[in-house]
C-alpha cells in the first residue's frame, strides 16, 4: 500500500521539476522577463495551495480512491494542456490548472500511507520524499533528453500525462482503505491550527522551501546565464543537486532508528550552511557542481522529518495535517522562488542565493527551540502523570 503513495509522489514532484529546468526555454520561447517566469512558480503553489490542503483534508471524511483517482485524471489533462496552449497568458491557467488537480496526489497518498503506518512515520517519510527526489531527478534529464533530441520544452510534459494515467489505471484496481478515525473523536480542523507544535512545524516548513524549492528553481538558470554553461550541462547541474537529495533522504530512512532526530537535522543544516557558502564564493563551475551536491545531502532530511513530528500531534487525522503542512509548502512557493525571481532581476541570481542563506540559519536556530521545548513539555507531562499517580 505504501507505493500507491510513494508513486504519487514521485509523480507530482517529477511534474514540479520540469518547470524549473525547462525556464531557460520558456523565458527565451515566450520571451517573458524573471519576474513573469517566477510567476509561473507562484501559480504553481497557489494551485497547489487549494488542491493539496482541500485534497488531503478531503481524505479523512470521503472516499479515497474516488478522489484519488479524479484528480489523477483532471491532473494528466492539465499536462496535456501544456503541450499544445500557446502564449504566457495561456500558460499561466495551465500551469494553475495541472497544480490545483495534481498537488493532491501526493498529499492524499501520504495521509493513507501514515494512517496504516503510525508508528513507521520517520522511515517511511523519508522513503517517500527520496521518491519524490527521484521525481525532481529524473525530471531535469527528462529535459535534456528532450531539448537534445530536437524537442520543445512542452514534451515532457506530455510524457508525464501518459505516466499519470498508467498510475490512476492501477490505482482504480486496487483496493485503497477509507480514514480509520472514528468521526464522533475527530479533533476540530481550527484545533489543530491552534496546536502551538502545529505553527511551529508549519511555519518552519514554509521556510524550508526558499533553501528547497527556491535554490532548485533558479538552479539552471543560473548555471546557464551567469555561468556560460549550456542548457542540457544546466539541466545536468540540478539533477546532480537532487542526487544530493536523494542520498540524503536515503540515508536519513536508515539513520532514524538510530540517531535522534535533532542530531540529524543539525547535521544536515549545518553541512547544508557550509556548502551553499562556499557554493556562493568559490567560482569554479566544476567545485560548484559539487557542492551543489553535499547542499542537497544536507536539506535533504530536514522536510521528512518536520513532517514526522508534526503528525505525531495527531496521528488519527493524517490528511488533516497532511493537508496544512502541504498548505504551507505551497504558500513558501509561492513567496520564495517569486522574490529570488526579482531579486536575480535587480541583483543577479548568484546575490539572491544568500536569501537562502540566512533562511537556513533561521531555521537551524528555530529547530533547536522547538526540539527543546517539545523535550521540557514531554517532561513536564510525564513529571505531572507520576505526581498524579503517587497520589492515587
Amino acid at each position: 500500500m505504501p507505493y500507491v503513495s510513494f508513486a504519487s509522489n514521485f509523480l507530482w514532484v517529477m511534474v514540479i521539476g520540469l518547470l524549473g529546468p525547462s525556464l531557460p526555454a520558456i523565458v527565451h520561447d515566450l520571451g517573458i522577463s524573471y519576474a513573469q517566469a517566477g510567476f509561473l512558480f507562484t501559480l504553481l503553489s497557489l494551485g497547489s495551495l487549494f488542491g493539496s490542503s482541500v485534497g488531503a483534508i478531503a481524505s479523512d471524511y470521503l472516499n479515497r480512491k474516488r478522489i484519488l483517482v479524479t484528480f489523477g485524471c483532471l491532473f494528466a489533462c492539465g499536462l496535456i494542456c501544456m503541450g499544445f496552449i500557446p502564449g504566457y497568458v495561456a500558460l499561466c491557467v495551465a500551469v494553475f490548472v495541472f497544480s490545483l488537480f495534481g498537488s493532491p496526489i501526493g498529499a492524499i497518498g501520504q495521509s493513507v500511507m501514515l494512517d496504516i503506518y503510525p508508528g513507521q512515520r520517520s522511515r517511511l517519510l523519508s522513503i517517500q520524499t527520496l521518491f519524490g527526489a527521484v521525481g525532481s531527478f529524473i525530471a531535469p534529464l527528462l529535459v535534456a533528453i528532450n531539448i537534445a533530441g530536437g524537442m520543445a520544452w512542452r514534451w515532457p510534459f506530455l510524457e508525464t500525462a501518459a505516466l499519470v494515467l498508467l498510475l490512476m489505471s492501477i490505482v482504480a484496481l486496487v483496493k485503497i482503505p477509507n480514514s480509520s478515525a472514528d468521526r464522533s473523536s475527530r479533533v476540530p480542523l481550527i484545533s489543530i491550527m491552534r496546536n502551538p507544535n502545529m505553527v511551529v512545524a508549519a511555519v518552519l516548513v514554509f521556510f524550508y522551501v526558499a533553501v528547497d524549492l527556491g535554490f532548485s528553481y533558479w538552479l539552471a538558470e543560473y548555471f546557464s546565464t551567469e555561468l556560460g554553461v549550456s542548457m542540457r550541462l544546466s539541466s545536468a547541474a540540478v539533477s546532480v543537486f537532487l542526487v544530493g537529495v536523494i542520498t540524503g533522504r536515503l540515508t536519513t530512512s536508515w539513520l532514524v532508528k538510530r540517531i535522534a532526530t535533532k542530531h540529524i537535522l543539525v547535521s544536515g543544516l549545518l553541512l547544508a550552511s557550509g556548502a551553499l557558502l562556499a557554493f556562493l564564493l568559490v567560482p569554479t563551475v566544476g567545485v560548484k557542481v559539487a557542492l551543489a551536491c553535499i547542499y542537497g545531502m544536507g536539506i535533504g532530511p530536514v522536510f521528512p522529518l518536520l513532517v514526522s513530528k508534526a503528525t505525531e500531534e495527531y496521528p488519527q487525522q493524517s490528511g488533516a495535517v497532511t493537508g496544512l503542512i502541504f498548505g504551507c509548502v505551497s504558500l513558501g512557493g509561492m513567496l520564495f522562488p517569486l522574490l529570488l525571481g526579482i531579486l536575480a532581476t535587480t541583483f543577479g541570481i548568484e546575490r539572491s542565493y544568500f536569501l537562502s542563506l540566512v533562511v537556513l540559519v533561521f531555521l537551524l536556530v528555530g529547530i533547536l527551540i522547538w526540539i527543546r521545548n517539545r523535550k521540557a513539555e514531554t517532561e513536564h507531562t510525564a513529571s505531572e502523570g507520576a505526581i498524579t499517580r503517587s497520589r492515587d
